[in-house]
């Protein structure tokens, strides 16, 4: 078996991504057991990663290179994004500062990039570990915007910071304000949340591989993939048909964001599901979709107890999914020495 292209594909959710965070941190730690090695992280394994939203956020996170005088290869273990979400979630969704009424957004964006600067520091979108795309939308070019490594590497006016697309794949609307940044050439665009278009980018992530030149393949059809894509929690919450018939615009506007969020994870995994069904390899595209459990649906419900719950929902799905997550780690190991052999 020829080396497949690895894809990491992670869905759009505010606090839910704390969901996948510790499934991934469960991946990377097989990982290490399996390859012997303690220093092995997510971007070893997986040769491009996509990102909506939080999902973006960790792309940015799981892809950024080490620090300086630092032994590992990323710079964070997969844990320390758990760590992310529990230490850090109630500076980005301050209720302290919480904005009512319907003028402006609820939250003040000082905690999210202070975080993210913290975190990412100057690190471009070019110096990324892997591969990646990560979402987001240009209010004034009215378009969808795609920021890539390989783009970034080529053309300096479609370089970023990445604490930057951090920021605009994760402006939310409503939650905070859009995003106004500058490429290194210093090219300005105004970016909201690419959930808007793509809350799974897995298709994004098909298409951009496709475009891309590896080293075991140029240009990978579906037959060269192998894609993980992960959800942060499923809601099982049905709405009322008498109470919804009578709902204005203000009275949609909550299940709207929920509906289009999942509607959109569950359209894409059916056209992938069908892409891999077609090319007879139903085996190499593997979709983990998590229930939310206790935890609320609320992308920005940073509470203690919540934080508990999201937790609680993640390690739930890995004890009733434990096979077919070892199999993830199986498969990715393989596929890493496939590379080697073939060498």
């Amino acid at each position: 078996m020829n080396k497949k292209i690895t894809l990491l594909s992670i869905d759009g959710g505010g606090i839910r991504g704390i969901i996948p965070a510790v499934i991934l941190n469960h991946i990377e730690k097989g990982l290490q057991r399996q390859s012997g090695n303690p220093n092995a992280t997510l971007a070893d394994y997986f040769d491009l990663v996509a990102g909506t939203s939080t999902g973006g956020i960790l792309a940015c996170y799981y892809l950024l290179p080490p620090a300086p005088l630092q032994q590992s290869h990323s710079r964070y273990f997969a844990s320390e994004a758990i760590d992310m979400y529990a230490k850090h979630g109630k500076e980005i969704f301050n209720r302290k500062w919480l904005r009512f009424g319907v003028v402006k957004e609820k939250y003040p964006v000082v905690g999210l990039e202070k975080y993210l600067y913290n975190c990412m520091g100057d690190v471009t979108l070019a110096q990324s570990r892997k591969n990646c795309i990560i979402t987001a939308y240009d209010i004034v070019e009215r378009k969808a915007v795609f920021f890539t490594s390989p783009e970034a590497r080529k053309y300096e006016h479609r370089n970023y910071l990445l604490r930057d697309v951090a920021r605009a794949t994760s402006a939310a609307p409503t939650y905070f304000e859009l995003a106004a940044i500058r490429s290194v050439r210093n090219v300005e665009s105004y970016l909201i949340d690419g959930a808007v278009y793509a809350g799974n980018p897995t298709m994004c992530a098909v298409v951009e591989a496709n475009k891309s030149v590896y080293e075991a393949c140029a240009h990978p059809t579906v037959n060269d993939l192998y894609i993980v894509s992960i959800g942060t929690g499923k809601e099982k919450h049905k709405y009322d048909y008498r109470k919804a018939k009578d709902w204005g615009a203000l009275g949609w506007a909550k299940p709207m964001i929920d509906i289009l969020l999942s509607a959109s994870a569950e359209v894409v995994d059916y056209q992938i599901q069908q892409l891999f069904k077609v090319a007879g390899c139903n085996d190499c595209y593997v979709r983990l979709e998590p229930e939310l459990g206790k935890a609320k649906p609320d992308m920005d419900d940073a509470s203690d107890r919540n934080i508990c719950h999201l937790k609680d929902a993640g390690e739930f799905f890995i004890k009733e999914h434990i096979e077919k997550l070892d199999e993830i780690v199986h498969q990715l190991i393989v596929n890493n020495e496939q590379l080697t052999i073939n060498h």
